[in-house]
Parts: structure tokens; C-alpha cells; sequence
């Protein structure tokens, strides 16, 4: 039986009268041109295109010094902005056709071609692809554009420790955070329970994040329910865009900072090479300073519940996953508690405001009634 959210999904949106009568405004010209994905995306790129554009003439438009330590992170802002715009142009090449679709096809109950079809599906998971791609050019950006102070300019700095390379100002004082909010340092009390079955079971669980955009998103692809679709894939972006902020914000390497990452693996390997897969992970990492918040939990805790909402066996399916997660993001040194406790503050920043937002904005692209037929 669907919750009473999820039914309310398939009702009939018609556009009110007052949304009818203002169509010739720039407000409704947008709503009929870009969705809300499309308003996270290329807004977000976008942004940063444009900081790093003026930032090229204007270098001390940042919100840190760069601390020396991060020379390694350093790169020209010509290979900046000439990422960030292949990113945006991809994208809005892609969104392009899937507006087509949405609007002309779907919304109007039509069959679209093949290749439209082919082109919105694409579109559909080129965030999967694209954000993480975004993602790992965010270091350097925020090296060249932003700024990251170091560890050094902190007042409980000893030079005696041996300091992880990305470490930064913010990693002890959300370390000194952490003592102060829960009585201990919980990435180092939670060690003594380390063990080789439980370091299997929560490595698999964390590396079921990479999952979550298709476990919100893709029952719904199959059904056809592109409203559906548009408003999971909206919750997901949002949710890993804002933690995207808030890393450029608060720049921190995790709990790894002190003694690299290497220290903070359990001394018993895992089973079924838990280490080892942990360890190339880790290499495969660019970026440095994706502490907080932990989007591992914001992103993979909205696409559970919006699996919960939309297609609650999926959503039941995954739970457990969630829930290992996000216990380790800190058993492995990840995060600090703080970022998981942000990390729900994003997700109820998501539900808040992007859920309604979406529901709001699309209804210029929805169809007048329920579309199951896929178009």
C-alpha cells in the first residue's frame, strides 16, 4: 500500500490559474526551460566557473590563504575554468534534450523517438557520472580559488606530529569539537572494536554508497514515471551539492590527518580484502578536504528515504547498508562524529526545501495527469 507522500506524487498537478496566466513571465520561461536538477547542476558549476573566472584577475577574492603545505594541490586557472565549462557544457547539451522530452513528449503524453529517449536516459545519470567527476576537481579549486588554510595556523598545533599533507586548520578544531559535543574522540575510541568480520561488514556497507543514486532513482526509470524520476534524481543531487558547499566552507581532511591514512586502517586486515580494496580507494581519491559533512551519509540516507517513499521494498533493502555506513564513516577514521551529525542536518535541509521546491518548480513540465506508459 503507497504512503500517503508517494501517492500524492501520481496525482493529477495541473498548472493553476495563476501559473497559466503568468506564462509570458521570466520566472515561468525558466520553470518551462530547466528543472530543478538542472537549477542545482548548472548552478553550481556555474558558480564556480564564475569565481574562478574573476578569481584568475582578482586572486585575493578567496575565503582562505592557502597554506604552502598544499603546493601539490596547485593548479593553473586556465585548466580550472577550462574543466569547469567542459562540465557545464556537457551537461546543458544533455539537458537540452531531456527538457524536450520532459516537456513536449512526456508531459503531453507522446511518444518521443528512440534517440530522445536514449538522450533523456542519459541525461538521467550523467550526475552519476558528472558530479563525481566535478568532485574530484573540487581540491583544486579550492587550493587555486577558495583557499584552505593549513594545519600550522592552528593554536593546538605541534610540530612534533606527523601530519597527513592535506591537513588543515579545521581538522583540529572539529577534532577539539568532537571531544567537547560527545566526552571522547569517537574515531579513536571506536578502534577497540575493530575486528576482522566487523571490518568486512561495514567496508561493503560503505562502499554500497556508490548505489544510492540508482536505488532512488532507477525502479522509477523502469516504470516509466519520469515525474518520479525527476524528483529522486533532484533529492540526490541536492543532497551531495550542498555537502560540496560546505566542503569549500569548511576545508578538513578527517581524522586521517594525524598519521596519514594508513594509521587509521584496523591492524587485522578485514576479510575478503577489506584493507586492501580500502587502501585503493583511498589512492583514488584527489580531493583531500571532503570531511565536512560526511556525504556519504547525506547523500545515501536522502536516497533511502526517497527509496522508502517511492518504492518502500527497495528502500527496506538497502537499510541495512545505510545503517553500516554510517557507522563506518567513523569506525575507519572517515569522519569525525560532527560530520555525521551534519550530515543529517543536510538531509533535513533536502526534505525541507528541494522536496517541495521540486514539486513546485516541475509542474510547468509534468504532465496535466498521471503518465505510466514511459512516453
Amino acid at each position: 500500500m503507497m504512503s500517503g507522500r508517494a501517492a500524492t506524487l501520481d496525482r493529477a498537478v495541473p498548472v493553476v490559474r495563476g501559473e497559466a496566466s503568468g506564462q509570458a513571465s521570466l520566472l515561468w520561461t525558466l520553470r518551462r526551460q530547466f528543472m530543478v536538477l538542472d537549477l542545482f547542476y548548472l548552478g553550481f558549476t556555474g558558480s564556480l566557473l564564475l569565481w574562478a573566472l574573476v578569481s584568475w584577475f582578482w586572486p585575493s577574492l578567496r575565503l582562505y590563504e592557502t597554506s604552502p603545505r598544499f603546493g601539490w594541490a596547485l593548479t593553473s586557472h586556465q585548466t580550472l575554468v577550462g574543466e569547469l565549462a567542459l562540465f557545464f557544457g556537457i551537461y546543458l547539451v544533455l539537458q537540452r534534450f531531456a527538457i524536450v522530452f520532459q516537456r513536449d513528449y512526456y508531459a503531453q503524453g507522446r511518444p518521443a523517438p528512440h534517440w530522445l529517449r536514449l538522450a533523456n536516459l542519459l541525461y538521467t545519470f550523467s550526475p552519476t557520472l558528472l558530479a563525481p567527476t566535478l568532485f574530484q576537481g573540487l581540491g583544486s579549486f579550492m587550493a587555486v580559488v577558495s583557499g584552505v588554510p593549513g594545519v600550522e595556523s592552528h593554536p593546538a598545533f605541534d610540530p612534533a606530529q606527523n601530519y597527513d599533507r592535506a591537513a588543515t586548520y579545521f581538522d583540529l578544531a572539529l577534532k577539539q569539537l568532537d571531544i567537547s559535543l560527545f566526552g571522547v574522540y569517537l574515531p579513536a575510541w571506536i578502534r577497540q572494536f575493530h575486528a576482522p568480520g566487523l571490518s568486512f561488514a561495514l567496508f561493503y556497507c560503505y562502499i554500497g554508497y556508490y548505489i544510492c543514486p540508482f536505488v532512488a532513482a532507477l525502479p522509477q526509470v523502469i516504470r516509466g514515471n519520469w515525474q518520479r524520476v525527476r524528483l529522486a534524481a533532484s533529492m540526490a543531487i541536492g543532497s551531495l551539492l550542498i555537502t560540496y558547499v560546505l566542503y569549500i566552507l569548511v576545508p578538513a581532511t578527517g581524522p586521517r590527518f594525524e598519521g596519514s591514512w594508513s594509521a587509521w586502517l584496523p591492524e587485522e586486515g578485514g576479510w575478503f580484502w577489506a584493507n586492501e580494496f580500502s587502501v585503493f580507494l583511498d589512492r583514488q581519491e584527489i580531493i583531500r578536504w571532503d570531511a565536512f559533512p560526511s556525504g556519504h551519509v547525506a547523500t545515501s540516507i536522502t536516497c533511502l528515504l526517497v527509496a522508502l517513499i517511492m518504492h518502500r521494498r527497495v528502500g527496506w533493502a538497502y537499510l541495512p547498508l545505510v545503517a553500516g555506513l554510517t557507522v563506518a564513516t567513523i569506525y575507519f577514521g572517515y569522519h569525525y562524529a560532527t560530520d555525521v551529525v551534519v550530515g543529517f542536518v543536510c538531509v533535513a535541509l533536502c526534505f525541507a526545501l528541494v522536496w517541495p521546491l521540486t514539486q513546485w518548480w516541475e509542474r510547468a513540465t509534468n504532465p496535466v495527469a498521471p503518465n505510466r506508459d514511459g512516453a
